[in-house]
């Protein structure tokens, strides 16, 4: 094992980890611009659904962050997919709101606490994170 090897890519890693936290962070950030209540007001009364919906986005930024990560080349390309996946969740989220359930306000059924919504939009998250996150593979 080489140890200068890793002493001299440590800098590296402090600057992709750095830059990632902080586009997880904006993710998130704007995230809650498409949320209609305060998401950490209803966590902090115990709203489990606002916490899985909140918790699948987060997850789906993540999975995608780590492949930019991966198959970036350097750390613009990295924001410029961490911004294409936040596009993309947002629009998700707004086709699923406001196209595929017309009749429902999934955004009201998460307010007050219906669990089964915040899983299903949170879990949805998560897997378009994932098929986003392939095709960054290029």
């Amino acid at each position: 094992m080489d140890l200068t090897f890793y002493l001299q890519t440590f800098d590296h890693f402090i600057i992709y980890l750095g830059v990632s936290l902080v586009l997880f962070l904006i993710g998130t950030y704007i995230f809650k611009f498409v949320t209609p209540y305060s998401e950490r007001e209803q966590i902090k009364n115990g709203n489990t659904a606002v916490s899985l919906k909140l918790l699948g986005k987060m997850g789906g930024l993540v999975v995608v962050l780590q492949s930019a990560i991966r198959h970036s080349i350097n750390l613009v390309d990295l924001a410029i997919w961490a911004f294409i996946a936040i596009i993309i969740q947002i629009v998700l989220h707004i086709v699923i709101e406001y196209v595929l359930t017309r009749n429902t306000n999934l955004a009201k059924e998460v307010e007050k606490g219906n669990v089964a919504v915040g899983l299903l939009l949170g879990g949805v998250s998560v897997l378009v994170g994932m098929i986003v996150a392939a095709a960054i593979s290029y």
